[in-house]
């Protein structure tokens, strides 16, 4: 098999593949694992992607870091694709699709109620407002519940993988990580999807204080 674009060879990207490797067996995780480290040009600095047998990285940050500061981010990128992602898009078609799905029946009725008393072009106009209506509140619903889930799985493989490799090693990477960030020019403040190095550091530091 070809190497990917963007893949390297160097020592680094070896211990790189073998702290995932070992990673892998610690987790008990038996696909195929990792083999190639590609540098994304198109990557945010903050991000880490293990998944479909290699492991992606931004190439802002090639050179920045050791093997063995990489070791700890491997772990939650490892855990979030192989172990919740999976699970997680089980649960939502029990969680989003389905409610969605039984919320729809009363509104066909309420359909059929409208089309057998309205006519002509009133019948036209309400139909046209009911669906834009629909549309929108389907995607609102689906928008909210997309954030707010979605959001919180880098947050419980943070948890997860705090477990395995230490609360207080896993804080010290990702302190570190969001140092070298910052010396890249990249704001650590910025809209996404998912939470930030620094919202990822104060969620393991506050996690478990409150219980």
């Amino acid at each position: 098999m070809l190497p990917s674009q963007g893949a390297s060879e160097g020592p680094d990207d070896k211990k790189i593949l073998e702290y995932a490797v070992e990673l892998f067996r610690q987790l008990g995780i038996t696909k195929p694992e990792p083999d190639t480290v590609v540098w994304d040009d198109g990557m945010d600095p903050d991000l880490v992607v293990v998944r479909y047998g290699e492991i992606r990285l931004p190439r802002s940050m090639m050179g920045r870091l050791t093997p063995e500061d990489w070791r700890p981010l491997l772990a939650p990128a490892i855990i979030y694709n192989y172990l919740l992602l999976r699970n997680e898009f089980r649960d939502s078609e029990l969680r989003l699709l389905l409610p969605l799905g039984l919320a729809s029946i009363p509104v066909a009725l309420g359909l059929l109620s409208i089309i057998h008393l309205a006519k002509g072009a009133y019948l036209t106009d309400l139909l046209v407002t009911l669906n834009v209506l629909l549309i929108v509140y389907f995607s609102s619903v689906i928008l909210l519940y997309v954030k707010r889930r979605w959001r919180s799985l880098p947050y419980t493989a943070d948890r997860r993988a705090a477990d395995i490799i230490g609360k207080d090693v896993l804080l010290a990477a990702l302190a570190k990580y969001g140092e070298t960030i910052t010396a890249t020019g990249y704001p650590l403040k910025r809209l996404h999807l998912g939470p930030t190095v620094n919202q990822r550091i104060e969620y393991l530091r506050k996690d478990g204080q409150d219980q």
